[in-house]
């Protein structure tokens, strides 16, 4: 066996010093002397234990050369453990991660740009919280976790649908979830009806995290809301959503009154759709905010192919009259695409295409590829 001393001193002469030469004359000190018994490894045996005893703290007397003139113990300490059991591999782990630590280098220097960046980002996401007056309470009302100097929050997603239409499925693609919106339907109006509402409505997803317009209306194109339980009239998201565990949607609708300074918010918030909180296919989440409730409904589509859908009127009229929905088999819900009673017959162009709201669907694989 091996018996190793540690004298853990409580002097700070004694702290900074590594011989009791440096220690001054006859100096009185309280110390812990902590007696460490190891035991040799033994072939076969994962390691040693080591046990350390500890002697009730002493009054040492130094005398000029360094040595111990008298040591008395006291009972200062009797609550102390006599024996803690210290297992070899711990310590030795502990051993090897300080040298780790102390072989790595330092931070990096924030850069006085790096300090400028952080600030700006804070101030714009400090401008992005509001005070909802119903809620009483202030929460942010778009993603604020972007980097505002590289990203403008209002751009639009650059990408389109129809992607990958030529391109071949093989062995080691991945497909990846996505959402389809069904509606968005006003619950509740504080204000009454009939209203016109304009205003937006935006899916953010993994892809890019910009801006896709499911709705989208000026003042000077709101639309009418008689009464309660109608849904906005969707136009988007203009390409498949990507969802790899969360998809944010921004509302942003507001009342056309007589004069835009009158003009009154209707509802605005943030919704953070989370992936592992998904437990059915059809999703409900309802807005209590401002002056309305609303409700979006979408669809969660696993390993999911984007559709998209083109009309060719082949023969007749110049124009089509009545209404287009599509829907998948998962999902008994339809998605309006095309209705001439709510926004008029859309005359066929040149090519004798229909002009759609929504031309874009998310299905899933049932092929198993």
């Amino acid at each position: 066996m091996i018996l190793k001393r540690r004298l853990q001193a409580f002097s700070p002469n004694i702290a900074r010093s590594r011989s009791p030469a440096h220690i001054l004359p006859m100096r009185c000190v309280v110390a812990r002397i902590v007696v460490v018994v190891r035991n040799k490894r033994l072939p076969g045996e994962r390691g040693g234990v080591s046990v350390r005893c500890f002697i009730p703290s002493s009054f040492l007397f130094w005398r000029a050369d360094g040595r111990a003139l008298e040591l008395m113990a006291d009972d200062d300490f009797d609550g102390l453990p006599m024996y803690v059991e210290e297992d070899q591999e711990e310590v030795e782990a502990e051993k090897q991660k300080r040298r780790q630590q102390s072989r790595q280098p330092p931070p990096p220097r924030v850069t006085p740009e790096e300090l400028a960046r952080r600030e700006f980002n804070r101030a714009m996401a400090r401008k992005l919280i509001e005070y909802d007056p119903k809620l009483g309470d202030s929460y942010y009302t778009r993603v604020w976790f972007l980097d505002f100097t590289k990203v403008d929050i209002d751009e639009e997603t650059q990408y389109g649908p129809m992607r990958y239409t030529d391109s071949i499925i093989r062995e080691g693609h991945e497909l990846i979830d996505s959402l389809n919106m069904l509606c968005v339907k006003i619950i509740s109006s504080d204000v009454g009806y009939p209203i016109s509402l304009y205003g937006t409505v935006i899916l953010r997803d993994s892809l890019d995290l910009k801006c896709n317009y499911i709705f989208r209306r000026d003042r000077d194109n709101c639309q009418h809301i008689n009464s309660q339980g109608e849904s906005l009239i969707l136009t988007g998201p203009s390409r498949g959503v990507v969802f790899r565990g969360n998809a944010f949607f921004e509302i942003d609708l507001k009342i056309r009154e007589g004069r835009e300074c009158d003009d009154k918010q209707f509802n605005k918030a943030l919704i953070d759709v989370v992936g592992s909180q998904i437990r059915s296919v059809v999703q409900r989440e309802t807005v209590d905010s401002w002056r309305s409730e609303v409700e979006l409904i979408f669809a969660y589509v696993k390993k999911a192919l984007e559709g998209t859908i083109e009309i060719k009127i082949l023969s007749g009229p110049e124009s089509f009259c009545g209404k287009i929905t599509a829907r998948t088999t998962d999902v008994s819900s339809h998605t309006l695409l095309y209705d001439s009673d709510v926004h008029g017959a859309i005359t066929v162009g040149d090519d004798r295409v229909i002009q759609l709201l929504r031309r874009v669907v998310s299905v899933a694989d049932i092929t198993g590829a």
